[in-house]
């Protein structure tokens, strides 16, 4: 059975990367808006932002995501941090939450104490180190963690440490229904 799906959209122009956001009352208002809008459960969650994809309008993005169930539409094209990670057999970079009784339930490592508000926080203050530049989120996509495993290292790797980031890194257990995956996409509107 096909997993419901639902696109939402959060109107929010106060967003901008102009001057530093205010992470908690933005991250508040898109979580409010997920919680009213997708039902109790664990998700994988991946954040876009439409700046790195410039060839396609946010119109096209979220139409090539929900034909191919992900932002990863072009195979020639190396994801961010990709040397990195490139001893891993991985898809996507994903983050986890619960919704229970209604609310996001934040992990203890979380930084802000709101899911989008940490991912505002990241993309203003970490995307300058690994692409040079800040970014302003416009998509959280929304998976079905039984879609999923975590990633290992290739064997010709597996004497290697893991990164402390591999923890993020997952692949679909079926690459046929990467569509299947996804639960939701929620458009931050500029």
């Amino acid at each position: 059975m096909k997993n419901p799906f639902k696109i939402i959209e959060v109107s929010l122009p106060q967003y901008t990367i102009a001057s530093k956001p205010d992470y908690i009352s933005l991250g508040k208002i898109v979580d409010q808006q997920i919680e009213a809008n997708f039902p109790d459960g664990q998700y994988l969650e991946r954040v876009l932002s439409k700046d790195d994809h410039p060839n396609l309008s946010l119109e096209e993005l979220v139409t090539a995501i929900c034909k191919n169930g992900t932002d990863r539409y072009d195979p020639t094209r190396k994801s961010v941090c990709h040397e990195q990670f490139e001893i891993y057999d991985y898809d996507l970079h994903l983050g986890s939450f619960e919704i229970r009784n209604g609310k996001i339930q934040a992990t203890p490592e979380d930084e802000q104490p709101t899911l989008f508000g940490e991912a505002i926080y990241n993309f203003y203050e970490h995307t300058p180190l690994d692409r040079g530049y800040r970014l302003r989120l416009d998509l959280m996509l929304l998976y079905d963690p039984v879609f999923f495993e975590q990633a290992k290292l290739f064997s010709e790797y597996t004497n290697q440490p893991e990164h402390r980031f591999a923890k993020y890194l997952y692949r679909f257990t079926d690459q046929k229904q990467k569509a299947d995956a996804l639960r939701g996409i929620v458009r931050i509107l500029r």
